[in-house]
């Protein structure tokens, strides 16, 4: 008895790959030799480029810098707290990791300085540093990982 002819298979046809979204909310900044920007320490989320950085604040309190429009960060709606010098300011956390990472700066009254309103001030020792061509702590900070 002859054997039935099989019939090759015939090859599957790819399935079309649903595509992603990008999250809407979410900013990455290149990582190349022309950049330098902050990265929340705890889970690399990109936060605010140098040229954003006004000042950078060294203290007993905190050490940080003090920025215009960071992304990828939520603040809270009401003041929680006081802070530098006991001016009204609100959490600000790293938008994918929930960490609190700084403060941001509320309706201010003189004789403060009218650039501080509205602005933010980002903990070093909660930020990493992209320098152009590595990542590193960010300055001011300390590394107490290590202790």
């Amino acid at each position: 008895m002859a054997e039935p002819e099989t019939k090759p298979e015939a090859e599957a046809e790819p399935q079309p790959q649903p595509e992603l979204e990008p999250d809407p909310i979410s900013v990455r900044y290149e990582m190349n030799a022309q950049s330098r920007f902050f990265l929340c320490r705890f889970c690399g989320n990109h936060v605010v480029t140098m040229d954003n950085c006004i000042v950078g604040v060294e203290g007993t309190d905190v050490n940080g810098i003090i920025c215009r429009n960071p992304v990828n960060v939520e603040h809270d709606d009401t003041m929680s707290r006081s802070f530098l010098n006991r001016l009204p300011a609100v959490n600000v956390r790293c938008n994918a990791c929930n960490k609190y990472i700084g403060e941001k700066f509320l309706g201010l009254t003189p004789p403060c300085p009218r650039v501080m309103e509205g602005s933010y001030l980002l903990h070093t020792d909660r930020m990493l540093y992209w320098n152009g061509t590595q990542l590193r702590y960010a300055p001011g900070a300390y590394d107490d990982r290590t202790t």
